[in-house]
Protein backbone atom coordinates (compact mmCIF):
# COMPACT_ATOMS: atom_id res chain seq x y z
CA UNK A 1 0.00 0.00 0.00
CA UNK A 2 2.80 2.24 1.23
CA UNK A 3 4.64 1.90 -2.03
CA UNK A 4 1.54 2.53 -4.06
CA UNK A 5 0.87 5.81 -2.38
CA UNK A 6 5.20 6.55 -2.91
CA UNK A 7 4.16 6.16 -7.08
CA UNK A 8 1.50 7.98 -6.69
CA UNK A 9 2.87 10.77 -5.16
CA UNK A 10 5.77 10.72 -7.48
CA UNK A 11 3.36 11.11 -10.40
CA UNK A 12 1.73 14.03 -8.96
CA UNK A 13 5.23 15.40 -9.27
CA UNK A 14 6.20 14.74 -12.26
CA UNK A 15 4.98 17.65 -14.12
CA UNK A 16 6.53 20.19 -11.73
CA UNK A 17 10.12 17.88 -11.88
CA UNK A 18 10.13 18.51 -15.84
CA UNK A 19 9.89 22.60 -15.35
CA UNK A 20 13.67 22.21 -14.06
CA UNK A 21 17.21 23.02 -16.00
CA UNK A 22 19.90 20.40 -15.44
CA UNK A 23 20.96 23.29 -13.00
CA UNK A 24 17.47 22.82 -10.93
CA UNK A 25 16.07 26.29 -11.64
CA UNK A 26 12.38 27.27 -13.93
CA UNK A 27 13.21 28.51 -17.23
CA UNK A 28 11.83 31.77 -18.01
CA UNK A 29 9.16 30.63 -19.58
CA UNK A 30 8.06 28.44 -17.19
CA UNK A 31 8.32 31.08 -14.68
CA UNK A 32 5.82 32.82 -17.09
CA UNK A 33 3.66 30.10 -17.13
CA UNK A 34 3.52 29.76 -13.30
CA UNK A 35 2.71 33.26 -13.26
CA UNK A 36 -0.41 32.12 -15.47
CA UNK A 37 -1.04 29.39 -13.16
CA UNK A 38 -0.81 30.85 -9.56
CA UNK A 39 -0.31 34.33 -10.56
CA UNK A 40 -2.44 37.26 -9.47
CA UNK A 41 -4.00 39.56 -12.25
CA UNK A 42 -1.51 42.39 -11.49
CA UNK A 43 1.13 40.31 -12.13
CA UNK A 44 -0.54 38.23 -15.41
CA UNK A 45 -1.03 42.30 -16.76
CA UNK A 46 2.91 42.71 -16.53
CA UNK A 47 3.01 38.95 -18.32
CA UNK A 48 0.73 40.07 -21.30
CA UNK A 49 2.86 43.30 -21.70
CA UNK A 50 5.95 41.78 -21.79
CA UNK A 51 4.61 38.96 -24.43
CA UNK A 52 2.87 42.44 -26.63
CA UNK A 53 6.13 44.11 -26.18
CA UNK A 54 8.49 41.09 -27.48
CA UNK A 55 5.66 40.09 -30.17
CA UNK A 56 5.48 36.63 -28.30
CA UNK A 57 2.79 34.20 -29.19
CA UNK A 58 4.08 31.24 -27.51
CA UNK A 59 2.05 31.77 -24.20
CA UNK A 60 -1.37 31.94 -26.27
CA UNK A 61 -2.84 28.49 -25.96
CA UNK A 62 -1.80 28.82 -22.05
CA UNK A 63 -3.71 32.81 -21.84
CA UNK A 64 -6.78 31.03 -23.96
CA UNK A 65 -7.06 28.41 -21.10
CA UNK A 66 -6.86 30.71 -18.44
CA UNK A 67 -9.40 33.56 -19.83
CA UNK A 68 -12.18 30.48 -20.26
CA UNK A 69 -12.48 29.72 -16.99
CA UNK A 70 -11.38 32.60 -14.46
CA UNK A 71 -13.99 35.21 -13.35
CA UNK A 72 -11.50 37.92 -12.89
CA UNK A 73 -12.45 41.07 -15.25
CA UNK A 74 -9.47 42.63 -15.66
CA UNK A 75 -7.59 39.14 -16.59
CA UNK A 76 -10.56 38.39 -19.15
CA UNK A 77 -10.69 41.70 -20.16
CA UNK A 78 -6.69 41.39 -20.64
CA UNK A 79 -6.03 38.08 -22.56
CA UNK A 80 -9.24 39.54 -24.63
CA UNK A 81 -7.35 42.77 -25.75
CA UNK A 82 -3.84 40.84 -26.63
CA UNK A 83 -5.52 38.28 -28.43
CA UNK A 84 -7.71 41.46 -30.40
CA UNK A 85 -4.46 42.80 -31.09
CA UNK A 86 -3.50 39.77 -32.57
CA UNK A 87 -6.77 38.90 -34.62
CA UNK A 88 -6.21 35.45 -32.86
CA UNK A 89 -8.77 33.02 -33.20
CA UNK A 90 -9.87 30.53 -30.15
CA UNK A 91 -12.09 32.88 -27.73
CA UNK A 92 -14.88 33.06 -29.69
CA UNK A 93 -17.76 30.67 -27.55
CA UNK A 94 -16.48 32.62 -24.68
CA UNK A 95 -16.91 35.85 -26.11
CA UNK A 96 -20.04 34.91 -27.33
CA UNK A 97 -21.34 33.68 -23.74
CA UNK A 98 -20.40 37.45 -22.19
CA UNK A 99 -22.57 39.19 -24.54
CA UNK A 100 -25.32 36.39 -24.23
CA UNK A 101 -25.27 37.07 -20.25
CA UNK A 102 -24.32 40.48 -20.99
CA UNK A 103 -26.58 41.70 -17.85
CA UNK A 104 -25.00 39.27 -15.44
CA UNK A 105 -21.31 40.08 -16.74
CA UNK A 106 -18.93 43.31 -16.01
CA UNK A 107 -19.46 45.74 -18.38
CA UNK A 108 -16.08 45.69 -18.71
CA UNK A 109 -15.85 42.67 -20.06
CA UNK A 110 -18.44 42.49 -22.03
CA UNK A 111 -17.07 45.60 -24.32
CA UNK A 112 -13.47 43.46 -24.27
CA UNK A 113 -15.67 40.29 -25.93
CA UNK A 114 -17.81 42.57 -28.28
CA UNK A 115 -14.27 44.00 -29.27
CA UNK A 116 -12.39 40.84 -29.90
CA UNK A 117 -15.21 39.18 -32.05
CA UNK A 118 -15.19 42.17 -34.32
CA UNK A 119 -11.39 41.82 -34.68
CA UNK A 120 -11.66 38.27 -35.32
CA UNK A 121 -14.21 38.42 -37.26
CA UNK A 122 -16.48 35.79 -36.17
CA UNK A 123 -19.58 35.46 -37.71
CA UNK A 124 -21.35 33.30 -35.48
CA UNK A 125 -21.57 36.31 -32.98
CA UNK A 126 -24.22 38.56 -35.69
CA UNK A 127 -27.43 37.55 -34.10
CA UNK A 128 -26.38 38.77 -30.32
CA UNK A 129 -24.60 41.62 -31.56
CA UNK A 130 -28.12 42.61 -33.50
CA UNK A 131 -29.83 41.45 -30.32
CA UNK A 132 -28.14 44.59 -28.89
CA UNK A 133 -29.49 47.08 -30.97
CA UNK A 134 -32.67 45.53 -30.44
CA UNK A 135 -33.02 46.41 -26.94
CA UNK A 136 -33.49 49.65 -25.45
CA UNK A 137 -30.21 49.40 -23.61
CA UNK A 138 -27.33 51.64 -24.59
CA UNK A 139 -24.50 50.53 -23.17
CA UNK A 140 -22.93 48.09 -25.67
CA UNK A 141 -24.92 50.24 -28.65
CA UNK A 142 -21.44 51.52 -30.23
CA UNK A 143 -19.04 48.64 -29.65
CA UNK A 144 -22.01 46.72 -30.80
CA UNK A 145 -21.96 48.26 -34.08
CA UNK A 146 -18.50 48.86 -34.70
CA UNK A 147 -18.27 45.16 -34.50
CA UNK A 148 -20.61 44.64 -37.09
CA UNK A 149 -19.13 46.72 -39.21
CA UNK A 150 -15.68 45.04 -39.01
CA UNK A 151 -17.49 41.79 -39.98
CA UNK A 152 -19.46 42.77 -41.95
CA UNK A 153 -16.53 43.01 -45.03
CA UNK A 154 -16.25 39.47 -44.60
CA UNK A 155 -19.97 38.38 -45.41
CA UNK A 156 -21.15 37.07 -48.71
CA UNK A 157 -22.99 40.22 -50.63
CA UNK A 158 -26.32 39.18 -49.93
CA UNK A 159 -25.55 38.81 -46.15
CA UNK A 160 -23.31 42.12 -46.38
CA UNK A 161 -26.88 44.20 -47.94
CA UNK A 162 -29.17 42.58 -45.40
CA UNK A 163 -26.29 43.84 -42.21
CA UNK A 164 -26.62 47.42 -44.00
CA UNK A 165 -29.99 47.39 -45.02
CA UNK A 166 -30.83 47.20 -41.35
CA UNK A 167 -28.10 49.92 -40.50
CA UNK A 168 -29.64 52.29 -42.23
CA UNK A 169 -32.96 51.75 -41.16
CA UNK A 170 -32.27 51.91 -37.76
CA UNK A 171 -30.32 54.94 -38.79
CA UNK A 172 -33.07 56.38 -40.04
CA UNK A 173 -35.78 55.20 -37.55
CA UNK A 174 -33.99 55.18 -34.64
CA UNK A 175 -32.70 58.43 -34.00
CA UNK A 176 -29.17 57.37 -32.66
CA UNK A 177 -26.59 59.42 -31.16
CA UNK A 178 -24.05 61.15 -32.53
CA UNK A 179 -21.52 58.30 -31.98
CA UNK A 180 -23.82 55.93 -33.13
CA UNK A 181 -24.55 57.42 -35.89
CA UNK A 182 -20.77 57.86 -36.61
CA UNK A 183 -20.50 53.86 -35.84
CA UNK A 184 -23.04 53.26 -38.34
CA UNK A 185 -21.40 55.29 -41.33
CA UNK A 186 -18.17 53.27 -40.49
CA UNK A 187 -19.91 49.93 -40.78
CA UNK A 188 -21.17 50.71 -44.01
CA UNK A 189 -17.96 52.08 -45.34
CA UNK A 190 -16.69 48.56 -44.33
CA UNK A 191 -19.32 46.66 -46.26
CA UNK A 192 -17.82 47.93 -49.51
CA UNK A 193 -21.35 47.79 -50.82
CA UNK A 194 -21.91 50.84 -53.64
CA UNK A 195 -25.44 50.54 -52.75
CA UNK A 196 -24.70 52.09 -49.32
CA UNK A 197 -23.34 54.76 -51.71
CA UNK A 198 -26.34 57.44 -52.09
CA UNK A 199 -26.85 57.11 -48.30
CA UNK A 200 -23.66 58.11 -47.29
CA UNK A 201 -23.03 60.76 -50.03
CA UNK A 202 -25.93 62.85 -49.20
CA UNK A 203 -24.26 62.99 -45.45
CA UNK A 204 -20.75 63.38 -46.70
CA UNK A 205 -22.66 66.95 -49.02
CA UNK A 206 -25.47 67.81 -46.30
CA UNK A 207 -24.18 71.40 -45.44
CA UNK A 208 -25.86 71.51 -42.04
CA UNK A 209 -24.22 68.38 -40.77
CA UNK A 210 -21.29 68.30 -38.39
CA UNK A 211 -18.10 68.36 -39.81
CA UNK A 212 -16.89 65.36 -37.77
CA UNK A 213 -20.46 63.16 -39.29
CA UNK A 214 -19.03 64.02 -43.16
CA UNK A 215 -15.39 63.59 -42.07
CA UNK A 216 -16.70 59.54 -41.23
CA UNK A 217 -18.85 60.10 -44.74
CA UNK A 218 -15.95 61.07 -46.54
CA UNK A 219 -13.92 58.01 -45.42
CA UNK A 220 -16.38 55.31 -45.90
CA UNK A 221 -16.83 56.49 -49.51
CA UNK A 222 -12.67 55.79 -49.47
CA UNK A 223 -13.67 52.87 -48.75
CA UNK A 224 -15.82 51.74 -50.75
CA UNK A 225 -13.93 52.74 -53.75
CA UNK A 226 -16.70 53.23 -56.15
CA UNK A 227 -16.35 55.85 -58.44
CA UNK A 228 -20.20 57.27 -57.98
CA UNK A 229 -18.71 58.87 -54.85
CA UNK A 230 -15.97 60.80 -56.05
CA UNK A 231 -17.95 63.69 -56.43
CA UNK A 232 -18.97 64.03 -52.89
CA UNK A 233 -15.03 63.49 -52.02
CA UNK A 234 -14.39 66.36 -54.63
CA UNK A 235 -16.80 68.52 -52.90
CA UNK A 236 -15.64 68.15 -49.77
CA UNK A 237 -12.02 68.49 -50.97
CA UNK A 238 -13.33 72.45 -50.82
CA UNK A 239 -15.10 72.42 -48.05
CA UNK A 240 -14.72 75.56 -45.78
CA UNK A 241 -14.08 72.95 -42.66
CA UNK A 242 -10.21 72.77 -43.13
CA UNK A 243 -10.98 69.13 -41.27
CA UNK A 244 -13.67 68.17 -43.72
CA UNK A 245 -10.92 68.94 -46.35
CA UNK A 246 -8.21 66.70 -45.09
CA UNK A 247 -10.94 63.63 -44.43
CA UNK A 248 -12.08 63.93 -48.49
CA UNK A 249 -7.71 64.34 -49.94
CA UNK A 250 -7.26 60.96 -47.30
CA UNK A 251 -10.73 59.41 -49.37
CA UNK A 252 -8.91 60.16 -52.70
CA UNK A 253 -6.11 57.74 -52.32
CA UNK A 254 -8.07 54.48 -53.64
CA UNK A 255 -9.17 56.54 -57.21
CA UNK A 256 -7.70 57.08 -60.36
CA UNK A 257 -7.78 60.03 -62.92
CA UNK A 258 -6.71 63.14 -64.10
CA UNK A 259 -9.36 65.24 -61.84
CA UNK A 260 -7.91 62.84 -58.55
CA UNK A 261 -4.39 63.40 -59.46
CA UNK A 262 -4.92 67.68 -59.79
CA UNK A 263 -6.90 67.50 -56.65
CA UNK A 264 -4.21 65.70 -54.57
CA UNK A 265 -1.24 68.08 -56.22
CA UNK A 266 -3.26 71.11 -55.27
CA UNK A 267 -4.02 70.12 -51.63
CA UNK A 268 -0.16 70.41 -51.41
CA UNK A 269 -0.74 74.13 -50.87
CA UNK A 270 -3.47 73.70 -48.11
CA UNK A 271 -2.48 75.88 -45.15
CA UNK A 272 -3.98 73.09 -42.44
CA UNK A 273 -1.26 70.29 -41.97
CA UNK A 274 -3.74 67.56 -42.19
CA UNK A 275 -4.53 68.42 -45.76
CA UNK A 276 -0.84 68.51 -46.72
CA UNK A 277 -0.24 65.08 -44.67
CA UNK A 278 -3.29 63.22 -46.67
CA UNK A 279 -2.16 64.46 -49.70
CA UNK A 280 1.07 62.84 -48.80
CA UNK A 281 -0.42 59.83 -47.81
CA UNK A 282 -2.77 59.80 -51.10
CA UNK A 283 -0.01 60.39 -53.36
CA UNK A 284 1.97 57.55 -51.58
CA UNK A 285 -1.07 55.45 -52.39
CA UNK A 286 -1.46 56.50 -55.73
CA UNK A 287 2.32 56.18 -57.01
CA UNK A 288 1.97 59.54 -58.01
CA UNK A 289 4.71 60.86 -60.13
CA UNK A 290 3.36 63.88 -60.58
CA UNK A 291 3.71 64.98 -56.59
CA UNK A 292 7.30 63.97 -56.57
CA UNK A 293 8.68 67.66 -56.69
CA UNK A 294 6.09 68.16 -54.01
CA UNK A 295 7.33 65.71 -51.50
CA UNK A 296 10.78 66.15 -51.95
CA UNK A 297 9.78 69.81 -51.00
CA UNK A 298 7.92 68.67 -48.00
CA UNK A 299 10.02 66.43 -46.73
CA UNK A 300 12.81 69.01 -46.73
CA UNK A 301 10.65 71.88 -45.79
CA UNK A 302 7.17 71.69 -44.05
CA UNK A 303 6.79 73.10 -40.78
CA UNK A 304 5.35 70.09 -39.25
CA UNK A 305 7.31 66.76 -38.56
CA UNK A 306 4.08 64.34 -39.58
CA UNK A 307 3.88 65.42 -42.77
CA UNK A 308 7.71 65.28 -43.55
CA UNK A 309 7.81 61.98 -42.58
CA UNK A 310 4.53 60.56 -44.68
CA UNK A 311 6.48 62.67 -47.47
CA UNK A 312 9.40 60.56 -46.99
CA UNK A 313 7.25 57.10 -47.13
CA UNK A 314 5.17 58.47 -50.02
CA UNK A 315 8.21 58.88 -51.78
CA UNK A 316 9.35 55.01 -51.11
CA UNK A 317 5.94 53.74 -52.23
CA UNK A 318 5.92 55.62 -55.36
CA UNK A 319 9.82 54.24 -56.33
CA UNK A 320 10.18 55.65 -59.55
CA UNK A 321 13.77 56.92 -60.28
CA UNK A 322 13.21 60.40 -59.05
CA UNK A 323 11.73 59.54 -56.07
CA UNK A 324 14.70 56.91 -55.44
CA UNK A 325 17.27 59.79 -56.18
CA UNK A 326 14.98 62.37 -53.38
CA UNK A 327 15.12 60.00 -50.72
CA UNK A 328 19.09 59.78 -51.82
CA UNK A 329 19.54 63.36 -51.23
CA UNK A 330 17.68 63.44 -48.39
CA UNK A 331 19.44 60.76 -46.47
CA UNK A 332 22.96 62.53 -47.66
CA UNK A 333 21.67 65.53 -46.28
CA UNK A 334 24.30 66.77 -43.11
CA UNK A 335 21.64 68.99 -41.57
CA UNK A 336 18.53 66.81 -41.97
CA UNK A 337 16.64 65.42 -38.70
CA UNK A 338 17.42 62.00 -37.58
CA UNK A 339 13.74 60.85 -37.76
CA UNK A 340 13.71 61.88 -41.44
CA UNK A 341 17.76 60.08 -42.49
CA UNK A 342 16.01 57.01 -40.81
CA UNK A 343 13.05 57.04 -42.61
CA UNK A 344 14.86 57.38 -45.77
CA UNK A 345 16.79 54.80 -44.96
CA UNK A 346 14.46 52.18 -44.59
CA UNK A 347 12.48 52.93 -47.95
CA UNK A 348 15.80 53.02 -49.86
CA UNK A 349 16.68 49.49 -48.27
CA UNK A 350 13.29 48.58 -48.86
CA UNK A 351 13.79 49.46 -52.63
CA UNK A 352 17.24 47.94 -52.91
CA UNK A 353 19.11 46.91 -49.86
CA UNK A 354 22.41 45.61 -51.61
CA UNK A 355 23.07 48.64 -53.34
CA UNK A 356 22.21 51.20 -50.75
CA UNK A 357 23.13 49.24 -47.36
CA UNK A 358 26.97 49.43 -47.27
CA UNK A 359 26.50 53.34 -47.17
CA UNK A 360 23.69 53.06 -44.59
CA UNK A 361 25.98 50.82 -42.71
CA UNK A 362 28.43 53.87 -43.07
CA UNK A 363 26.23 56.36 -42.03
CA UNK A 364 25.47 53.91 -38.68
CA UNK A 365 28.49 53.34 -37.53
CA UNK A 366 29.06 57.21 -37.81
CA UNK A 367 26.44 57.98 -35.76
CA UNK A 368 27.62 55.33 -33.32
CA UNK A 369 30.83 56.52 -33.30
CA UNK A 370 29.53 60.36 -32.69
CA UNK A 371 27.29 59.00 -30.00
CA UNK A 372 23.98 59.92 -31.89
CA UNK A 373 21.89 57.42 -30.36
CA UNK A 374 18.45 58.14 -31.91
CA UNK A 375 20.08 57.98 -35.61
CA UNK A 376 22.44 55.07 -34.26
CA UNK A 377 19.16 52.96 -32.33
CA UNK A 378 17.33 53.95 -35.77
CA UNK A 379 19.79 53.01 -38.23
CA UNK A 380 20.77 49.86 -36.61
CA UNK A 381 16.63 48.52 -36.23
CA UNK A 382 15.88 49.71 -40.33
CA UNK A 383 19.19 47.28 -40.56
CA UNK A 384 17.90 44.40 -38.87
CA UNK A 385 14.62 44.21 -40.83
CA UNK A 386 16.19 44.52 -44.38
CA UNK A 387 17.17 41.40 -46.84
CA UNK A 388 20.61 41.30 -48.70
CA UNK A 389 23.45 39.66 -48.01
CA UNK A 390 25.83 41.86 -48.11
CA UNK A 391 24.77 42.66 -44.70
CA UNK A 392 26.22 39.70 -43.21
CA UNK A 393 28.88 41.59 -41.54
CA UNK A 394 26.80 43.90 -40.20
CA UNK A 395 25.50 41.02 -38.30
CA UNK A 396 28.35 39.73 -37.11
CA UNK A 397 29.66 43.08 -35.42
CA UNK A 398 26.29 43.17 -33.99
CA UNK A 399 26.17 39.84 -32.23
CA UNK A 400 29.21 40.81 -31.11
CA UNK A 401 28.19 43.35 -29.08
CA UNK A 402 27.53 43.53 -25.74
CA UNK A 403 24.89 46.00 -25.60
CA UNK A 404 21.55 44.22 -25.52
CA UNK A 405 20.04 45.85 -27.93
CA UNK A 406 22.19 45.39 -30.31
CA UNK A 407 21.97 42.19 -29.91
CA UNK A 408 18.70 41.87 -30.12
CA UNK A 409 19.10 43.67 -33.75
CA UNK A 410 21.74 40.84 -34.77
CA UNK A 411 19.58 37.82 -34.46
CA UNK A 412 16.87 40.01 -36.22
CA UNK A 413 19.32 41.03 -38.80
CA UNK A 414 20.88 37.16 -38.75
CA UNK A 415 17.08 35.56 -39.03
CA UNK A 416 15.80 37.55 -41.63
CA UNK A 417 18.58 36.36 -44.00
CA UNK A 418 19.35 32.90 -42.81
CA UNK A 419 22.74 33.53 -41.33
CA UNK A 420 23.17 30.38 -40.97
CA UNK A 421 27.36 30.65 -40.76
CA UNK A 422 26.68 32.77 -37.83
CA UNK A 423 25.18 29.76 -35.78
CA UNK A 424 28.11 29.82 -33.58
CA UNK A 425 27.85 33.56 -32.03
CA UNK A 426 24.09 32.88 -31.71
CA UNK A 427 24.26 29.37 -29.58
CA UNK A 428 26.11 31.37 -26.26
CA UNK A 429 23.39 33.74 -26.03
CA UNK A 430 20.77 30.70 -25.39
CA UNK A 431 21.95 31.36 -21.78
CA UNK A 432 18.93 32.80 -19.81
CA UNK A 433 20.76 33.60 -16.51
CA UNK A 434 22.96 36.16 -19.00
CA UNK A 435 20.44 37.51 -21.47
CA UNK A 436 16.98 37.36 -20.24
CA UNK A 437 14.15 37.00 -22.94
CA UNK A 438 16.99 37.82 -25.54
CA UNK A 439 17.65 33.89 -24.99
CA UNK A 440 14.24 33.18 -26.40
CA UNK A 441 14.67 35.20 -29.80
CA UNK A 442 18.56 33.40 -29.74
CA UNK A 443 16.65 30.11 -29.65
CA UNK A 444 14.02 31.42 -32.37
CA UNK A 445 16.46 32.41 -34.68
CA UNK A 446 18.84 28.59 -34.30
CA UNK A 447 15.33 26.88 -34.98
CA UNK A 448 14.34 29.14 -38.28
CA UNK A 449 17.97 27.62 -39.20
CA UNK A 450 17.03 24.25 -38.51
CA UNK A 451 19.31 24.38 -35.02
CA UNK A 452 17.24 22.83 -32.33
CA UNK A 453 19.89 21.45 -30.02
Amino acid sequence: MMQKIGVFLLLCLLPDFFLYSETGEKTLEEKQRDIIRYGTETEIANLIATLKNEKATYLNDELAQIAKHTKNVKIITGVFAFFTEQNRTGLESKAIELIQNRYDEQKEAVRSAIEYVGAVKAKDSIKYLQDILNTDDKSFLNSAIRALGKIIGSLPADEKKDIADYLINYYKTKEPVDDDKNAIIFALGESGLDDTIDFIADIATNPDERPFRKMTALEALGKIKDQKGLNAIFKGSQDSDPNVRASAIAALGPFSGEKVDETIIGAFRDSFYKTRLAAAKAAGERKLAAAVPYLRFRAANDEVVAVKEASVRALGQIENTEAVAALLDLFRQKNIQDQIKIIAAEMLLTHDAEKYGQEIIKSYQDAKQQKQKVLQAGLAKVLSDAKAHSLKNLARDLLGSTDIVELSYGLQLAKNNNFTDLADMIKPLRDEKKYGSLARRARETLESFGIRD
